[in-house]
Formats: structure tokens, sequence, C-alpha cells
């Protein structure tokens, strides 16, 4: 017998693979155990035994990220994980490897993560740790698992002309080698499940951990993966990313500059540390001239590219999960891009795409599972301001103009049949808008709801309607939205949107729309408290709308002028402009207008302290407004009835009135008049000596005017302070008696 060193992989693959050429070979070594031959032995026996070396522990993660700022919650779920696995005392108890897969989008920060924690956790893998980039997402075709495992088999020291041709006989070969050894695999950019399954050892004393743009669902079914989704970063850590690389004390000093730089760059880690390491070469250059390039949308993927160096800027890495997508779905992704809001809900991405719901929803799911697109509520999608750029360039490009500009009318046109059925909805007796469809009846409580879902997308839409070139549009949904901005008391948006609406009917020259915006410009600018923009608003709508023959926006005017004047104090002129917008009511036959005028008369007459003239105003309106089947609009007369009330020593009567507004306004959704209400409420217990009462109906008003930013608010704090102050006069009186 004689001792010959032999490299161990190398007998040891001798002993597990077959030799298909029907060699006969009477040599047998290392790790064979009990041999036996069967038949003809031809020469000597010869055997030889091997000194034992260890199998090769290799050793491949990449540098770990300098700078990495912490991802607390998976970095405690990796290790969680980790612990697990080392728990196990019987393999038998855990016949599978443990798999945890980190999917994000594009610039996250996967990578960083993966090996981060692997760096951390190295250790506790003695038999060493594999690294491949699958190239998923890359600039080159991925790489297949036959290529990956060609890889793997010779980083554990398998000759090359060891390594299998078979995929599956590379796959046993691996999973063989990986047996009962304590090994971490990390599988970065994987592009799917398939790429991946064959690369995922047996051995349950092993980990894997797999990044990718893709949530790799399979794996999670099939395989039993742990799934982590890796979102954009916090503030904070945002903060800290871009303090780490160019220094706490100089992030420090511009807080708010440091802001909107973040806000810019998405809180995306690739985007700040591109924005970062810029910072860093040039410490003389203040920040703010950097939010300032960023700001520009049309060049801000340009300001976030590396000189000399493509592969990382923020262009290119997104640009390798579109050229993932199917054609039609990467058609979605373009098109959703066009939506200027906030965020789309699926049947706005729908119309986009002229697709139906249900295809639409395939291709947005299919986006949502590349990360191109998060979930921001049921039926509702987002994609983060870099993707939306980036979008928006793919259209550019991809997109004929005709095209582009079609989605955008589709897209328009869905937000004015929405806002128009809510308009209808809140205003049975509304105005109809000329040349629109009228769509399908909507309840309130649906109407309400579509519209606080895409609040803070009406105004978006509505600036970008003149800018696509879609003026009529504009200033169509921008009216449309008026209802339920009043409805609810927002009174800045319906500022906004209004203004908005007027450039485009001043681009158009529709003096008709003007008028028409102008009017419900001055009706938010008084519900404001601003008399001076609502009364140029009210007398600018008066003048178009005369010059045009507006007769119904004339009566409306007429009576916004008189509004103003009754707030200021002159009662006689308010009277002559409720009386002058009465006539002009009744000879067009418009109702609504008709006891709107007469509840501005009884107002103008009580405030001239001609309460019986008033009482009797406010009962023809309130006859008007009941034939009409008009509910808030008869609330509002029970509320200037209530106050009338107190003026002619009747509270029992006011309270009455008061309160019954108060429930209706209530059931209608409308905070801000059921809290006006509830003021009143407050005022009539006084009057009948209930201070608690009063206290506690004032309280309430306030809370909700604080709430919506209402002017009334500070009248109606005087009043609950003034009923502290008598009580606490009472009590100290009653002290020193």
């Amino acid at each position: 017998m004689r001792s010959a060193p032999c490299r161990p992989v190398d007998s040891w693959v001798d002993g597990v693979m077959s030799d298909d050429r029907g060699r006969v070979d009477n040599d047998f070594s290392g790790r064979s155990g009990a041999v036996i031959q069967a038949g003809l032995i031809q020469g000597n026996v010869n055997l030889r035994t091997v000194t034992e070396t260890p199998l090769p522990s290799p050793r491949q993660l990449p540098p770990a990220t300098k700078g990495f700022i912490d991802r607390e919650v998976h970095i405690q779920q990796l290790d969680s994980l980790l612990d697990e696995v080392e728990l196990i005392t019987d393999k038998s108890q855990l016949p599978v490897v443990t798999i945890s897969t980190i999917s994000g989008s594009a610039g996250v920060g996967k990578t960083a993560l993966a090996v981060h924690w692997a760096h951390r956790v190295r250790q506790r893998f003695p038999d060493g740790d594999l690294y491949i980039n699958l190239r998923g997402y890359d600039a080159v075709p991925p790489l297949t698992p036959h290529e990956a495992l060609d890889g793997f088999l010779r980083a554990m020291d398998v000759p090359a002309e060891k390594v299998p041709r078979d995929l599956h006989d590379r796959t046993a070969l691996y999973r063989s080698l990986t047996t009962g050894r304590r090994m971490l695999i990390l599988l970065d950019n994987a592009a799917t499940a398939e790429q991946v399954r064959p690369l995922l050892p047996a051995a349950p004393s092993c980990m894997v951990i797999i990044t990718s743009r893709s949530r790799l669902s399979g794996l999670t079914v099939r395989d039993g993966a742990i799934r982590a989704v890796l979102e954009v970063l916090s503030r904070q850590d945002a903060i800290r990313l871009l303090g780490v690389t160019i220094g706490t004390e100089r992030v420090d000093r511009q807080p708010d500059v440091v802001a909107r730089l973040i806000e810019l760059c998405s809180y995306l880690p690739l985007a700040l540390r591109i924005v970062a390491d810029r910072a860093r070469l040039d410490e003389e250059r203040p920040l703010a001239e950097l939010v300032e390039e960023l700001t520009a949308e049309e060049s801000r993927l340009d300001a976030l590219a590396v000189e000399e160096d493509d592969l990382s800027a923020v262009r290119t890495v997104f640009s390798w999960s579109y050229q993932a997508l199917s054609a039609e779905t990467a058609r979605m992704f373009r098109l959703v891009g066009l939506h200027p809001g906030a965020d789309i809900a699926l049947d706005a991405a729908a119309r986009l795409t002229a697709h139906a719901p249900s295809v639409a929803r395939r291709h947005l799911d299919s986006l949502v599972g590349l990360h191109l697109l998060t979930r921001s509520g049921p039926h509702r999608f987002r994609l983060h301001d870099l993707l939306r750029l980036y979008a928006m360039e793919r259209a550019t490009f991809d997109e004929s103009p005709e095209a582009v500009h079609a989605a955008r009318e589709r897209l328009l046109r869905r937000y004015l049949h929405h806002t128009y059925a809510a308009y209808r909805a809140i205003l049975p007796q509304g105005r109809p808008l000329p040349d629109v469809d009228i769509p399908p009846d909507a309840t309130l409580d649906d109407a309400l709801r579509w519209c606080e879902h895409e609040r803070l997308n009406l105004l978006d839409v509505i600036r970008a309607a003149p800018e696509w070139g879609h003026h009529r549009l504009g200033w169509q949904i921008a009216l449309a939205s008026m209802a339920f901005f009043e409805r609810r008391s927002y009174w800045k948006a319906w500022i906004d949107s209004h203004l908005a609406g007027l450039v485009c009917a001043r681009h158009l020259g529709d003096r008709r729309a003007e008028g028409w915006l102008l009017l419900s410009l001055g009706d938010a600018w008084w519900d404001r408290g601003d008399l001076d923009e609502a009364g140029r608003c009210y007398a600018g709508s008066l003048h178009a709308a005369r010059e045009v023959g507006d007769a119904w926006t004339t009566g409306y005017a007429l009576r916004g002028c008189g509004l103003v004047d009754e707030d200021r104090g002159d009662f006689p002129e308010a009277t002559r402009y409720a009386q002058e917008a009465l006539r002009t009511f009744r000879q067009l036959g418009e109702e609504r207008g008709t006891g709107l005028a007469l509840m501005s008369l009884g107002n103008a007459q009580r405030g001239a302290g001609r309460f019986a003239e008033a009482l009797v105003s406010y009962d023809d309106a309130t006859t008007v407004f009941a034939r009409l089947g008009n509910r808030w609009s008869q609330g509002l007369v029970a509320l200037h009835r209530g106050q009338t009330l107190l003026h002619t020593g009747e509270p029992e009567q006011a309270l009455a009135a008061v309160t019954s507004a108060a429930a209706l306004f209530r059931e209608l959704g409308d905070r801000r008049h059921a809290a006006l209400a509830r003021a009143y409420e407050g005022d009539a217990h006084l009057r009948l000596h209930q201070p608690h009462a009063a206290r506690e109906a004032l309280a309430d008003a306030l809370l909700t005017l604080l709430e919506l930013d209402d002017p009334l608010a500070a009248d109606v704090q005087r009043r609950l302070a003034a009923i502290d102050h008598d009580d606490t006069s009472t009590d100290q009186g009653e002290r020193d008696g």
C-alpha cells in the first residue's frame, strides 16, 4: 500500500460521478468507504490512502457599501432567520434550506443591505460564502443557472474538466458539495424563480439570500422563502446618509435645503448617494445649487448621473427594469407616468391605456411585482417621482405625440365625468355644464367618497390641462369640482383650482366660462372672509355675464355683491342687490336662485333690524327649497332663522331651529355648517341661562372650525372666552359675598 496526497474535491467528485465511457478503473481513494467490485479483476488492486484536507471555504462576498444606513427592521428579520438555522440540532426537523428574498425597486439598496448583513454574520458560516450577480436586470443578458453553477463549482475547487455539462448534473453536484456544510449563498439581482431554483442548496445548514426587483412569488409559494420588501429611506435615514457622506455639520446647517434635496431624490438611496458624492467633491458649492439643478423635472435624471460610470446612473438602472417588461406592460408604465397626481386609481390607468379595468389590473400587478409601482390603497397605485419622470421620458420616446395627446384627453374626461357626477349629487339643482354629457346619477356618499380619494389629484389635473393643450376640459373640471370643495370647506383647493381654470377660460377667450368661474371664486373668497377679493370676483363675474348676456350668472353675481355689502354692514345696498337678483331669477324661472335671493334678502333685513320682514323672507325661501327637495339650503335657512329668533327674544324656537340644522348638516357631510349651527346652539343655551350646555356647544364648534382653518373660529373663541370670564366673575362674586 502506498500513500499519496490527493485533492479532496477532485477525489470526491471521482466517487460521486459515474463514468459514462465504461472505463475499468481499479483505483479508489479518498472517502470511498467500503468498496465491492463484481466481475473480472484485471491486474492488481491498488489501494491509496489520502491525507484529509478540509474542503475549500470560498469567500466571495463583494465589499460592503461604505456609509451603509442601517435598515434595522430588515436586519433583525435576517438575524432571526439565521438564529433559527443555528438552533437546528436534528436536521430532520427542518429538511429544507432557509431562503430570504429581498425585493424592491431599482436603486433602493437591496444589494447593499444583503452584502452589509452578510459581512456582519459571515463568521457564523465557517464553510464559506458564495456570491453571484445573476444580472436579472442589467445591461447584459441574465446569467443562466448553468453559467452560475459553473462559477460556484469552480469556487468550490471542482476542476474545469470535472464540471458536468448537464444542468441537472451540475445542480446535483452542487447540492452534494454543500450538504453537511454551513454556507451562506447570496444570489444577487435575480430575474425569476426559475433562474434561482437550481442554485438552491438542499442542506438545511445553509442559508440563501436573494435580491431581486421582482417579488419572486414562486419561491415563496413553492420553496418557503421568507419575503422582505425594501422601500425607499425614511426622512431621518435619508438625512443620516447625506450626513455620513458630506458631514453632519454641513447637513445640520441647512435643514430646509436638505429636506428639499431629499425630496427631489425621492428618498432613493442611489440618487442620494449620487447627489452626496457631487456635494462631497465640491465642498464650496452650496447645496441650494444642487436643489436648483434638480428642481427642473426635464433635466433631473440628467443630474442624477455618475461621471464616467453610466451604469450607475439612475436612468440606466431604471432602464433595465423597463426593458424586462412585456410590450403592453411597458406601455402601461409609460402612460401611467403621464398622470400628474400623487397616485393613480385603477380606472384612471385603464382610461389612459384604453384597456378594460381587468386587463389594466394585470399590467399594474406586473408593475407592482417588479417594484415599478407600489400600492397606495385599494385599487390605487403610486410611482415615486424619479420613476414617474423616467416613465414620462419613455412616453416621449416610445409613444407618438398623437397617442400621448389622446391618452391625456381620456384621462381628463374621466375626471370630468366623476367630478360632474359629484356636482350633480351635491347640487341637484345646479346649473348644467355646457356641452358635457350628463353622467349617471351617483349617490351623495359615493360622490363624496370618490372626490375625497381624488382630492389631491384634482388640482394637479386641472393645472396640467392647459400644459397639455386641453383648456376647455381644464375649466370644466375646475367648475365641476366646486361643489365638493365647497361642501368640504377645502377653500385653498377651491381657490387654486379656479385660478387654474381661469387661465384655461381666458386662453380660449371664453367670457361665459370666465364669468362663471369668477362667480364661484367669489364664493370661495367670501367663505374665507376676504371681502375685498370676493367683491372683485363678483364684480368681474357680473361684468363678464352682462357682456355675453348670461342672465343666470348675472343673477348669482348680483346676489354675491349683496353678500359682500351685507358683511360690510351696508344693509340698504345689500337689500338692493338681493332684490335685483330676485327679479332676475324669477324672470328666468331659476328656483334655486330665487330661494337663495330670498334668503339673502332676509339676511339684509335682519341686519337692518327688520326682523319680522326677515322671518317672512325666510319662510318664502323655505317653501322654495322644500319644493325643490334641496335639504342643504333648507338647513341654511333654518340657521339664519334661528339667529333671527334670538334677536326677537325666542330662544327656545331658536334652539330648535339651529339644532335641526346641525343634525341636517352632519347628515349631509358638511362639517363647517354643522359647526356653525352648533355655535348658534351655544348662543341659544346662553339666552336660556344654560352656561354648561353653551360651553359644550361652543367648544365642539370651535374644535371643528379650527381643524378647517375657518376664519369664524376666532369669533367662536371670543364667545367661549366670554362664558368662562362670566363664570369666573360669578364665582369671585360669590366668594366675596
